[in-house]
């Protein structure tokens, strides 16, 4: 069997160096293995969209995590024809969506579209899995993490939902006849 590094040019073997930088920067990766960001860096995919582009509809199965490496990402609901912000990510802030995706199938639950023009890095649930098989031991350690990182983020867009609430959505006691 052969390592990636005998079978790619010089050139691919740059750009999977730099793609390993860029995951060993992110909490997501941050303290896992070498070979663990190796391999992810080779199996990752880069994705370029332009402001405007839709990356992720709504209702459709998730099959990736998205990593920003430039640009803003809005993630929004529609509901009832409206279209609700719920968070601006960005390479300098959270720096990534759909992480759940890694660890179930499921359907998007909010769609997400390019605020700028975004250069995204992607990382299927197939190759999360067979890096984990393959890296057995790093599995529990990256499963906390993840689900972790999205509980902050649920309490980021909840912070900001609150923080743009109407006031006549507040209610600090019951009403005197209930």
């Amino acid at each position: 069997m052969t390592s990636p590094e005998q079978t790619l040019d010089p050139n691919a073997l740059s750009k999977i160096t730099g793609t390993q930088e860029f995951l060993n920067r992110l909490p997501i990766f941050s303290g896992a293995p070498a070979g663990v960001t190796k391999m992810f860096a080779y199996l990752a995919k880069r994705e370029e969209y332009y402001r405007g582009d839709l990356i992720v509809n709504a209702d459709v199965r998730c099959d990736r995590i998205f990593l920003i490496m430039s640009g803003k990402v809005d993630i929004y609901q529609s509901h009832k024809g409206r279209r609700f912000h719920l968070q601006l990510l960005g390479a300098d802030s959270i720096n990534y969506f759909g992480e759940l995706a890694l660890l179930a199938e499921f359907d998007w639950p909010f769609s997400a579209r390019a605020w700028t023009d975004v250069v995204l890095l992607t990382i299927s649930r197939e190759a999360f899995t067979k890096v984990m098989e393959r890296f057995s031991d790093s599995y529990s350690i990256a499963v906390q993490k993840i689900i972790k990182l999205h509980i902050n983020r649920f309490a980021d867009q909840r912070n900001y939902l609150i923080s743009h609430i109407s006031p006549e959505a507040w209610r600090e006691d019951p009403p005197e006849d209930e």
